[in-house]
């Protein structure tokens, strides 16, 4: 019995070599043959333990995290995160993460502080107020304002979207109640069903909302809390339609990023594995990557491309980043040319995701399900949901 342990455990370590060499043959051909130019990609955990649950501060590793599913980078270079599985916002402060691009050197002396700005530890309910006197239930997607003053959170289980006064943490409730809904309204008279993104006009002068449960996008007007549905066909209507507003359809919607200009909304269509967009002007929803109901790896031009379970995006210029979650890995989107690549984490031959907690460079990095992702002066910062983490990406 001892025996065959060994050699089980022997074979496991023989496969997970051959599955390296592998990734690594198949990671170069994905870049070269999408006739993307190659880059050097570092991944590297700045938070949190792989597989430590828990809710404590501190400082990089000593942290602990419960299944973090929501980040977004301030204007200051502070990280914030929606501990999903702990029912809290957190806030990661870094000692030099400001304004510029850090240089490769300047990231190995970084240090990474972890506090919480909000909620309680596994109480999940619904209360507003100030700090962790306050409760979420489930919460997602995060986006913050433009001055940097106000967190937006898609409080995913308590059907709401709440707001952050990061001076005061002083929490309060946008729109949305207790049971789901999908009808249009004025704040807390609108209805949602489990919203998990929300991004915000670079204006601020609206939120956008990922009404998952709704299958639909929904738009809310900040200055008069005014809720509509501006693309989507409700609860039970899910489909990949595309077409203008109303006529076009979604199957739980879930990552949102909005062009700096505020003309386009880039919608992660996660169970279509599909990657949208809508122009906001004329509401017409179009596909520019992936294939309805057929997941995959493929990397090209974006209606050859593959997705499984996008759940996440985030723009840096003419860079769409996508936490493609069931692939393990990080795509990108060039929206000057359409064509879809892989930039950090890898797979077999055969389209196979390898699922891992490695740091490392190039595709010797690997992910276990990239929940969520931002970006802030070139740099990537990844939720790792199942590993308990927040990663980095560097170029």
């Amino acid at each position: 019995m001892k025996k065959g342990k060994e050699l089980e455990r022997k074979g496991l370590s023989n496969w997970k070599a051959a599955a390296k060499v592998i990734s690594l043959g198949v990671g170069a051909t994905l870049v070269l043959g999408a006739g993307v130019q190659a880059q050097a990609v570092t991944v590297s955990t700045v938070a949190g333990s792989y597989h430590e649950r828990g809710h404590l501060d501190g400082t990089g590793r000593e942290a602990r995290f419960e299944f973090p599913q929501g980040i977004v980078a301030a204007p200051d270079g502070s990280i914030y995160i929606a501990d999903t599985g702990n029912d809290m916002i957190r806030k990661i402060s870094s000692n030099g993460l400001k304004e510029s691009m850090p240089t490769p050197a300047h990231l190995q002396h970084l240090t990474y502080e972890v506090e919480t700005i909000a909620g309680a530890d596994h109480r999940g309910r619904f209360r507003d107020g100030v700090g962790t006197n306050s409760r979420f239930n489930n919460p997602e997607g995060l986006a913050i304002s433009p001055d940097g003053k106000t967190l937006y959170v898609a409080d995913s289980r308590n059907n709401r979207v709440r707001k952050i006064d990061l001076a005061t943490k002083t929490v309060s409730t946008l729109v949305g109640r207790s049971f789901a809904g999908g009808n249009d309204g004025v704040g807390t008279g609108a209805g949602l069903n489990t919203p998990r993104g929300v991004a915000i006009s670079p204006d601020g002068k609206n939120l956008y909302i990922a009404d998952s449960g709704n299958n639909a996008i929904r738009k809310m007007d900040l200055g008069t809390g005014q809720v509509t549905t501006i693309a989507g066909g409700g609860a039970f209507m899910p489909g990949y339609a595309d077409g203008v507003g109303t006529q076009a359809t979604f199957k739980e919607p879930r990552g949102l990023a909005i062009s700096s200009d505020g003309q386009v909304l880039y919608i992660a269509d996660t169970r279509n594995n599909l990657i949208r967009k809508m122009v906001l002007a004329t509401g017409n929803v179009s596909t520019i990557a992936g294939h309805a109901g057929f997941p995959g790896t493929l990397n090209g031009p974006g209606p050859d491309a593959y997705f499984y379970q996008p759940v996440s995006l985030a723009l840096d210029g003419n860079k769409l980043y996508v936490a493609d979650g069931a692939n393990a890995d990080i795509r990108m989107v060039d929206l000057g040319t359409g064509t879809v690549s892989t930039i950090a984490g890898a797979t077999l031959n055969g389209g196979v995701p390898i699922a891992g907690r490695e740091d490392g460079d190039g595709v010797e990095g690997h992910f276990q399900f990239p929940g969520a992702l931002t970006t802030f002066h070139g740099l990537i910062f990844v939720t790792d949901s199942p590993a308990d983490t927040i990663r980095e990406v560097s170029f």
